[in-house]
């Protein structure tokens, strides 16, 4: 038995974060993720146009068994 803790910032959705913590896990042959959080973390573009984008990351225990 194993796990890891994986972490994925810097989508555009949670989705994609999501994923991307499947595939992570996947490629390293983890069996499952499991306890998966998202946050969403405002992101400012310019300085001078306070412009907000948010940004999604996704938090979550991958197992092998």
């Amino acid at each position: 038995d194993r796990a890891n803790i994986l972490t994925s910032r810097g989508h555009p959705n949670p989705g994609s974060a999501r994923d991307a913590l499947g595939e992570w896990a996947q490629r390293s042959n983890f069996d499952s993720v499991v306890g998966v959080r998202f946050l969403a973390i405002p992101e400012v573009i310019s300085e001078e146009d306070p412009t907000t984008v948010v940004k999604w990351a996704a938090y979550g225990t991958a197992i092998g068994w």
